[in-house]
């Protein structure tokens, strides 16, 4: 009786927590724990068939923008905001219609980040005669105005089931015309931080007024926040950690700049991409490696104020589809930004004004017709089609998009039931599949923060059948492992084990599982910085300890682990002789195994 009561109150509660929405039920932050690839949408008219399209290729979160819509002033940058110059509140009917748009999305299973490129004070360029618009950079009023628009946007948002972050604006430029070159050293943008600081040129502290009026009104919803200086990633050098735990920190990579832009397309010698391409005052060989390099002082920001990877994206990159090299650089772009993890989102899908990085197009033109018709006032067709450049962009979402296996998607659903005993089930029935349900890792990653913790333990377990396949889930993963049932840390540690060598990152956490005090918990920790290899040097002196376990489960792991690790752990051959007189054979064994490895 009383588990069958136990069980209904379960299911009220979870009913409770799906009525009022994903805002108490805490589930928006959770989308981005894995990594997650999109795309951008600066349409001038949404349209449905844009995000059905958009849901088939597999994108599983749009960045969109509405300030190129026509709203109820008829003006265009005025959508939603009304008046730049005097801001009044939101345009209701501006804000019905984008609410509709979020429907869509939302029957197309696409998660939404609105980002708008008009504020009070700050009117994008293009709408505004190509002029740049600074008002918000140089008068605080604008700022009140600016979050004022936020709280009064996030409150008409905030129930929406499609919306997964707000951007509070796209490309900030609070550095123009102050002396500092976008292209500055890491200490010139500190030193123009600490001159500019509390002025009005203080991006952290406008962003900071914002947050706080959003979350006057919405606690949950993640807040993404553009650097400065068209959002390039080196200008987040001068800040410092904004106190919100559901921030997201953006960054967009059109660099070298010189080759990615269209006026390089036109030039009479073009950059050719990998090659010398200028750069700030000088020429660089840009090439994958040069990529990474570029990004190099992002990552050491992220680092030292120990900002998760998971709390870092790339809301857009492109490049012009006619530049000679456009798909290797597409490609290079991903390669690191997949190697880092780093939630992105291409510029741009199926644009409706410019066909520029439109790649479904391909590398040529549209022909002398095509212009010919948009002069006489017609809107003739495009050809869009798979090509080699779209290749690049379409190979991302091809295990990201629809789950053909009838069986996988069914449980998929399943995992999304009001009754924890069915998601339960489902995360089951997906462990007995093992790595051939893969598709299902986003939705398992999910689950990882479950009400229920038998849930959560499931969902832990079926991630530890896929394998490296689930690498996406490791940051999830850690935060299992904080878990306050060590029936969920057990399975999340194996599957960081079975996830391999892509669970470098979980290594501190692993260190201190070594000393939970649960047995079932040391022994897959060890196993997993077994797995990871010599990267988990740092655990060294734990390893060496736990080989005096008291049970044998975990001093054989351990011992495992140092061979692993190789001649670094030299310090633990006293500790691993000693074990060649352990009880247990099989510690004899890894420990004669650990020795040899070291000594090698």
């Amino acid at each position: 009786m009383l588990q069958r009561t136990t069980t209904r109150l379960v299911l009220a509660v979870t009913s409770l927590l799906i009525l009022v929405g994903p805002s108490l039920a805490g589930q928006k932050i959770t989308f981005w724990e894995a990594q997650r690839k999109g795309a951008n949408c600066f349409n001038v008219e949404p349209k449905e068939e844009w995000f059905a399209a958009a849901g088939e290729l597999g994108i599983e979160w749009v960045r969109l923008t509405y300030g190129k819509w026509t709203g109820q002033t008829g003006k265009r940058g005025d959508f939603l905001v009304g008046d730049t110059d005097n801001f009044q509140g939101l345009v209701q009917q501006d804000l019905a219609k984008l609410r509709e748009v979020l429907d869509w999305a939302h029957k197309h299973d696409i998660r939404v980040v609105v980002a708008p490129l008009d504020l009070p004070g700050n009117r994008w360029i293009q709408n505004n005669d190509k002029r740049r618009d600074l008002r918000l950079w140089n008068d605080k009023a604008y700022w009140k105005q600016a979050a004022t628009y936020w709280a009064e946007l996030a409150a008409g948002l905030k129930d929406h089931p499609a919306i997964c972050a707000y951007n509070i604006i796209n490309e900030p430029t609070p550095e123009m015309k102050t002396g500092l070159d976008e292209h500055s050293s890491v200490p010139r943008y500190q030193a123009w931080y600490k001159k500019y600081k509390g002025t009005a040129h203080d991006l952290p502290a406008f962003y900071e007024t914002v947050i706080a009026a959003i979350r006057e009104v919405d606690t949950e919803t993640p807040i993404m926040l553009d650097a400065g200086w068209f959002a390039l990633p080196r200008a987040f050098a001068y800040w410092p950690t904004i106190d919100d735990a559901k921030v997201l920190y953006a960054f967009h990579m059109y660099e070298p700049y010189a080759f990615t832009n269209p006026r390089n397309f036109r030039r009479e010698e073009p950059y050719g991409y990998p090659g010398r391409i200028p750069f700030g005052e000088k020429k660089l060989v840009w090439n994958k490696q040069q990529i990474d390099r570029y990004l190099a002082p992002f990552f050491d920001w992220a680092r030292a104020r120990g900002i998760p990877i998971n709390r870092l994206v790339c809301g857009e990159y492109g490049c012009y589809r006619r530049n000679e090299g456009a798909a290797t650089y597409l490609t290079d772009v991903l390669d690191v930004l997949n190697e880092h993890d780093l939630h992105w989102a291409f510029y741009s899908f199926r644009e409706d004004e410019w066909d520029g990085y439109d790649y479904e197009l391909g590398t040529g033109g549209l022909g002398a017709g095509y212009w010919q018709a948009k002069e006489a006032g017609e809107n003739p067709p495009l050809n869009r089609r798979d090509t080699p450049l779209f290749d690049v962009i379409k190979s991302q979402f091809s295990q990201r998009g629809a789950i053909k296996d009838p069986k996988v998607r069914q449980l998929v659903e399943a995992l999304s039931s009001n009754e924890w005993l069915e998601r339960e089930q489902a995360a089951e029935d997906l462990f007995a599949m093992g790595s051939t349900a893969h598709a299902a890792v986003p939705r398992l990653i999910e689950c990882l923060t479950d009400e229920e913790w038998r849930v959560r333990k499931a969902a832990a377990a079926a991630l530890s059948r896929m394998g490296p396949t689930a690498r996406q889930a490791v940051p999830a993963l850690i935060d299992a492992m904080r878990d306050e049932e060590w029936h969920v840390r057990k399975p999340a540690a194996a599957a960081l084990a079975a996830i391999g060598r892509a669970s470098k990152p979980a290594v501190p956490r692993l260190i201190e599982a070594l000393s939970d005090e649960e047995w079932h918990v040391r022994k897959p920790a060890a196993q997993a910085l077994a797995a990871i290899g010599p990267a988990a040097q740092p655990a060294i002196p734990e390893l060496i300890f736990a080989l005096n376990d008291e049970e044998w489960h975990v001093r054989k792991p351990a011992a495992l682990a140092l061979g692993v690790i190789g001649p670094a752990a030299k310090d633990a051959l006293p500790a691993l002789r000693e074990c060649l007189n352990d009880p247990e054979e099989q510690v004899q064994r890894a420990a004669a195994e650990a020795i040899e490895r070291i000594t090698r």
